[in-house]
């Protein structure tokens, strides 16, 4: 799990090098990637990958392994809470810490895959998110800076609204 490079198509890829590049909101793409995958969640917004042009983005391994802490935690607190799904508590807690370290069976192998695209599907869904709130009205660099203020206090308000600490502890308890 986050041990290879990761390839982001299409209209994501060219997202993604937008907030890097131009609106300069982010200044690596694996930091866009982890705040994506929480963005996504948060706001709901499952994207499919994107074959539309030829434009690629690539997260190389040794991103990963710098974040590798930070990637795990998303991802774990991600499955943890996702509940697009109909799991059990059990299943759950297997899919957040069990099913990406059993992967000698093919079935496991196949569980796992599935876990990552469900995670990945949340990343591309806040790329788009992201970019959204990037570009509606931003056009230089202080609109860029004001709008990273702006999303930065929306976040912080969205977050204290949410109680997911005993949404975790209900989980924890019920097994």
């Amino acid at each position: 799990m986050f041990e290879n490079d990761y390839t982001i198509n299409g209209i994501h890829a060219t997202h993604l090098k937008y907030l890097v590049n131009d609106a300069k909101v982010f200044s690596r793409y694996i930091d866009v990637y982890m705040n994506a995958a929480i963005i996504g969640f948060l706001h709901g917004r499952l994207e499919k990958k994107d074959n539309s042009s030829q434009d690629r983005a690539r997260i190389y391994a040794d991103a990963f392994s710098t974040e590798r802490l930070n990637c795990d935690f998303i991802y774990r607190l991600i499955m943890l809470l996702d509940e697009t799904t109909e799991l059990s508590t059990q299943q759950r807690l297997d899919r957040a810490f069990r099913d990406d370290s059993q992967k000698e069976t093919e079935h496991a192998k196949a569980v796992h895959a599935q876990n990552m695209d469900l995670f990945n599907s949340y990343v591309l869904g806040g790329i788009e998110e992201l970019y959204e709130q990037f570009t509606n009205g931003a056009t230089s660099r202080e609109d860029y800076i004001n709008r990273i203020y702006d999303i930065t206090v929306k976040f912080k308000e969205e977050m204290e609204g949410i109680d997911y600490e005993s949404r975790l502890k209900e989980l924890v308890r019920s097994n």
